[in-house]
């Protein structure tokens, strides 16, 4: 018989009958009693479609029942199960990396159908491919190898290797159902940790545990901008990345964002400067526009319950990055000092008028002579006042720095000793540094 062009391959003398398939003579051609020998066999594998949850005892039967070399391989070929019969499962590994035979994978996976393949096989042994589907899906390949002396007749041969694909995807179906349902009983205790508003709540640890978060550590949560667009099931790059980077964290795909509650790490570093460096591991670069696109960092937490606070945290340093025009920034709550604030502020534009009215002034002068007053303000503030300080941040004389400090008071008419007026001139020193990213 030819399928698609190839021919299907005879079946070779099994070495070893299964206990519940029915031996009958191997040599000769009784077609009664090979049809009962394909019925036994298919049934022995339809009833352990349901016993089972592992696919080798469906390679091995296939194997003793036909005396091919049985390989079972995912869609990246890799191999979940083998069963060495007649024919070598080691060549079959061999030939799932020759081209010839991805052709016939494919043809398979469109056709629905097993397709026989002879003389690709090493050895003279011959290939037969069944697409092992699963819904609508092509979730892997069930291979067989093994020569032409076969007991069983080309066609009962195709329908045993396509009746062993059928229960293979009955298996691995179960499989995604229960692994889909924990899956989402995990996300839910996940959302339930960081969207929490009673941290007494005793259900808040019990939850903790389930997850397997240690009472006894430390932890911190990281929210991660990723781009909306999902492509695919399956994890996605940055939890990937995150899985690499911090194998002990617990970690949540959402809508738009991928959060990580981390443990901290006992090697005596700050939390955010670990937070830091995983966000900075999981950032968009090289091209990779599935990574994260920006990142906020929440402060560390001793309880279960504390983990929503944490994470709230995590967000408004996010927030704040993506209002003050730097998205892709990676901001630590602990950071963000009157910014905490200022993002209370529901228009933006509101600050940018404030701070203008305050210090829009110094804006036309550094156009006009070239001198930085805006950063040397900053720096004055940083450093508390101190000319020397702020100038060794700068790197100018000191005299230079109070020079440009009363210049600043010149030009806006703000005077720096007053209370009133320094309160003013930071913030609005602060909501320009913040906007900077903005046009």
């Amino acid at each position: 018989m030819a399928i698609g062009g190839m021919s299907a391959i005879p079946a070779k003398p099994e070495p070893q009958v299964a206990k519940a398939v029915v031996a009958v003579g191997l040599g000769g051609h009784d077609e009664a009693a090979l049809l009962r020998r394909l019925v036994a066999m298919c049934s022995h594998l339809s009833a352990l479609a349901s016993q089972t949850t592992d696919l080798a005892p469906i390679a091995r039967v296939l194997a003793e029942s036909t005396g091919a070399g049985v390989a079972i391989v995912d869609r990246g070929l890799e191999v979940l199960a083998f069963a060495e019969g007649h024919g070598s499962v080691g060549s079959l590994r061999e030939d799932v990396g020759d081209a010839r035979l991805r052709t016939v994978l494919a043809a398979a996976a469109r056709s629905r159908r097993p397709l026989a393949v002879p003389g690709t096989g090493r050895g003279g042994q011959q290939v037969v491919v069944a697409p092992v589907s699963v819904g609508e899906d092509v979730a892997g390949y069930l291979l067989t190898a093994g020569s032409r002396e076969m007991g069983l007749t080309e066609d009962m041969r195709l329908l045993a290797v396509e009746h062993a694909a059928m229960v293979c995807g009955i298996v691995l179906g179960r499989d995604l159902v229960v692994t889909a349902a924990a899956g989402r009983a995990r996300l839910q205790l996940v959302e339930g940790l960081l969207l929490s508003r009673d941290n007494a709540d005793p259900e808040v640890e019990r939850w903790a545990r389930h997850l397997g978060l240690d009472p006894t550590r430390e932890y911190f949560v990281v929210a991660l901008a990723v781009p909306a667009a999902r492509t695919g099931a399956g994890p996605s790059p940055v939890e990937l990345l995150l899985a690499r980077h911090a194998p002990d964290a617990i970690v949540a795909g959402r809508a738009d964002e991928v959060v990580a509650i981390v443990p901290v790490n006992g090697d005596g570093s700050e939390p955010i400067d670990q937070g830091r460096a995983l966000a900075r591991a999981c950032a968009a670069g090289n091209g990779q526009s599935a990574h994260a696109t920006g990142a906020g960092i929440g402060n560390p937490c001793s309880s279960a319950g504390e983990i929503a606070r944490s994470y709230a945290e995590a967000s408004r340093a996010l927030a704040v990055s993506r209002r003050m025009g730097q998205p892709t920034a990676i901001t630590a709550f602990a950071d963000l000092g009157i910014h905490r604030l200022l993002l209370r502020v529901p228009d933006v534009g509101d600050l940018r008028s404030f701070a203008l009215e305050v210090l829009g002034r110094l804006g036309d002068e550094e156009r006009s002579t070239g001198v930085d007053y805006l950063a040397t303000l900053s720096a004055y503030f940083r450093e508390n006042g101190s000319p020397r300080r702020a100038a060794q941040q700068l790197h100018v004389h000191p005299n230079t720095v109070s020079h440009r400090i009363r210049r600043v008071e010149e030009i806006t008419g703000l005077h720096l000793g007053t209370h009133r007026d320094r309160l003013m001139a930071e913030v609005a020193a602060e909501i320009l540094n913040g906007l900077a990213g903005q046009r």
